[in-house]
């Protein structure tokens, strides 16, 4: 198993690396430039062809520059590392696409290095960002990156919310749209903010620790403005008896999407199970038990959750439990 610490690390450095780009990809306002500011510290140092520019003052005047530009950057590959002193390392290579006001275009690809500064109870901000040219693209067509950008992002989010909440809801409000349903499964919706609550304090009884790897990854932007997701999370827990589970579902999400607010939001999540739950005595289907019987109100891991207790249930080890 990867260590649920590297995987809650990737979660805070990416969902913050995916908004970097969104202020560049859609119109200029002054929520989305206080948005970009929100991910820097006060003496960022970023470097560029451009030059070398500390602290984020400033920054409305350097945005400007590309007022008018169609920007798509397309992130190819990225990779995580925690330095000695706890801060955030993050290398990623980009192809990066602009439509300039008198229509010529351009393509690079680009090399990211940079640094983020880990904050106790909030999000990490980026110290040092450098960008540096690895190549020229001469034949390319414009392809919109937001949707995916601003998917991700909220992506990353949810799941470290999700992973870190231990019981508590608050951080929720921002990303939850106020009619959202999450479909955990066919007996267990969750449509109001009472009955999430219920759940998600309910998670600490069963669960540790926990971390979810995402993969196949699809994201896209509809008429109406939502962005359509579907995606693969492998899921890894510890439950409250040191067992080791590992999980795989499919999800489908529709986000609503106030491009001035920091992230997206949750307005439909479907679940369905790939693999079942495994865990060291053996396989079992997402029972829980309920005054003492075993019943089925979860079917995937996006209740994350349902877990192993089968010694209370049966008293008994290695009974395969199944719907």
């Amino acid at each position: 198993m990867k260590k649920i610490t590297e995987i809650q690390n990737t979660h805070l450095a990416l969902m913050q690396y995916h908004r970097w780009y969104q202020v560049y990809e859609v119109p200029f306002t002054n929520a989305r430039i206080q948005n970009q500011k929100d991910i820097l510290s006060d003496d960022v140092e970023i470097a560029s062809q451009a030059g070398i520019t500390k602290g984020k003052e400033g920054l409305q005047s350097r945005l400007m520059v590309f007022d008018g530009w169609k920007n798509a950057h397309h992130v190819q590959n990225t990779e995580v590392k925690t330095l000695p002193n706890g801060a955030l390392s993050l290398e990623a290579d980009i192809l990066y696409q602009n439509i300039r006001p008198d229509n010529s275009k351009f393509s690079y690809t680009l090399h990211y290095s940079t640094i983020l500064k880990i904050r106790e109870n909030d999000l990490p901000l980026f110290t040092k960002i450098n960008i540096q040219p690895t190549g020229d693209v001469k034949e390319f067509k414009f392809e919109v990156a937001y949707a995916e950008n601003r998917a991700k992002s909220f992506m990353h989010y949810w799941l470290y919310c999700i992973e870190t909440a231990n019981g508590n809801s608050a951080k929720f409000k921002e990303i939850l749209a106020n009619n959202f349903e999450l479909n955990l499964s066919t007996t267990a919706l969750i449509n109001t903010f009472e009955k999430f609550e219920e759940w998600i304090t309910s998670i600490p009884n069963r669960i540790k620790i926990s971390g979810h790897t995402p993969k196949n990854f699809l994201s896209k932007l509809n008429e109406d403005q939502t962005i359509s997701v579907s995606v693969d999370f492998e899921w890894q827990g510890l439950s409250i008896d040191d067992k080791e589970l590992t999980a795989e579902t499919h999800h489908e999400w529709i986000l609503e999407n106030d491009l001035d607010e920091r992230f997206a939001r949750i307005k439909k999540m479907i679940v369905t199970q790939i693999k079942p739950f495994v865990a060291i005595t053996g396989v079992i289907s997402p029972a829980v038990c309920l005054n003492g019987k075993a019943s089925y109100p979860f079917e995937s891991i996006s209740d994350y959750f349902f877990i192993f207790l089968k010694q209370q249930c049966f008293g008994a080890r290695n009974i395969h439990l199944t719907n």
